[in-house]
């Protein structure tokens, strides 16, 4: 156990500041997105985050490296975060740091049960930790496009 805190430990001291920026934002965005998804609806929340959202100073970190920071801090937290609480902060985040990053809603039915999972795009590309973990998702709006046909 001590071993594993020391190399936690290691490998913080090793990232350079704008990743612990990045880091520590991530920290307290997905505590405070965890409390608000219990008061508010998704849609106002993400409005909110709309109008904070402005690009600030830059890191110059790729959305990948954005990404695997907000999933660190999202494992490492107190409990353990929604796809959806990892989504909207991710998101938060790369618009701040003047990235163009889409949320994308997904579900699917496997043993009579539905599901659903949220992940983040930028340019069309997944941000997902496991490349093709949202792959058996089908998105909400090719959901409704072959509806409509």
């Amino acid at each position: 156990m001590a071993t594993t805190k020391v190399r936690t430990l290691q490998k913080l001291f090793r990232l350079s500041l704008p990743e612990v920026v990045i880091l520590a934002q991530a920290a307290a965005l997905l505590a405070l997105v965890r409390v608000a998804c219990r008061f508010i609806t998704i849609a106002h929340l993400q409005r909110f985050s709309g109008r904070l959202v402005r690009p600030s100073h830059t890191t110059g970190l790729s959305p990948e490296a954005v990404a695997r920071l907000v999933r660190i801090a999202a494992e490492r937290s107190l409990y353990r975060a929604k796809c959806l609480e990892r989504s909207l902060v991710l998101r938060w985040i790369l618009c701040r740091e003047g990235i163009d990053a889409r949320i994308i809603f997904g579900a699917r039915k496997e043993n009579d049960e539905m599901q659903a999972h949220a992940w983040v795009e930028v340019d069309g590309v997944s941000l997902d930790d496991v490349t093709d973990i949202h792959q058996p998702f089908s998105p909400f709006e090719r959901i409704a496009t072959s509806d409509a046909n």
